[in-house]
């Protein structure tokens, strides 16, 4: 895996202490649905840092709507692939905390990904690069994290980890056996037979436009792309401001996927859409 730029080569050093001087850590970024109204994001920057003080901590969002895991999935693959090998992410969205899912971390994109395997890193875990390893017990004693509390493994599993990592005093594979991750709720669109894809909204963002799993690469593929959302046309456009205002369209976004916009307004009140939603690609004759 390729270091950042400026980076000291890999070292081996004793669980908790800090970084050489002169070494870069990677960078760790979190994502959750703690909201910022309590300490919870706070509490895992604290863990991370009293382990590896040189980590540059980036929140993504702490936005997530509660209990659904698959939204940060999506998030994750969306932004991947503006961080540097050698990023750590971290994702807690855990309903299940304390329960008998695993926590994995999965290498892909030649970043590192750490979550609760709950489907939350179903499509980064589709990436033909991408191993994943379960934390085991045994990892966790010797990195001095056991016993942990039953309803935080954000702070008291995962942020340490990330940290171990960032600091490249750790690999995945040291942590616990190969893992395959559960699947999820969100999959990447495929063109069918006929050239027709269906896809869905997975997320509805801050200004309300409706994100899909049909990556617009697929939407290339067709030269005259006919987008349909509950029996309503919508005219493909280059950019936001393509469409009138309260027009909604479909464009391809920062991304790469196809997204449902509207002209100055949001597209999910004005077409009524909830992430889920089913979303209809074809050639038009």
């Amino acid at each position: 895996m390729r270091a950042l730029p400026g980076a000291m080569p890999p070292r081996r050093a004793s669980p908790g202490s800090p970084s050489r001087a002169g070494f870069t850590a990677a960078l760790i970024t979190l994502t959750s649905d703690f909201g910022l109204r309590d300490p919870y994001v706070g509490q895992m920057k604290s863990r991370i840092l009293q382990r590896s003080p040189g980590s540059l901590i980036i929140d993504l969002t702490h936005e997530i709507p509660p209990f659904h895991p698959e939204q940060a999935g999506y998030w994750l693959w969306c932004v991947a692939p503006q961080f540097p090998a050698g990023t750590v992410h971290v994702a807690v969205v855990d309903p299940g905390v304390g329960g008998a899912r695993a926590i994995i971390v999965l290498e892909a994109l030649g970043q590192r990904f750490i979550a609760p395997d709950n489907g939350l890193l179903g499509m980064i875990a589709g990436n033909p690069d991408a191993r994943a390893y379960a934390i085991e017990h045994h990892a966790l004693e010797r990195l001095g994290l056991s016993p942990a509390s039953a309803t935080f493994h954000g702070r008291d599993i995962m942020a340490p980890v990330a940290a171990e990592l960032s600091a490249r005093r750790l690999e995945p594979q040291e942590l616990g056996r190969e893992h395959t991750p559960l699947a999820g709720t969100l999959r990447l669109a495929v063109a069918g037979a006929d050239g027709s894809v269906q896809g869905q909204v997975a997320v509805i963002d801050h200004y309300g436009n409706a994100l899909t799993t049909i990556p617009g690469a697929t939407v290339a593929r067709l030269r005259r792309p006919n987008v349909a959302l509950g029996g309503r046309r919508l005219r493909l456009v280059r950019a936001y401001v393509d469409a009138e205002i309260g027009e909604c369209v479909a464009l391809i976004n920062s991304a790469g996927m196809l997204e449902l916009a509207a002209g100055q307004a949001s597209a999910a009140r004005l077409l009524n859409i909830a992430p889920g939603q089913e979303v209809y690609l074809a050639e038009e004759r």
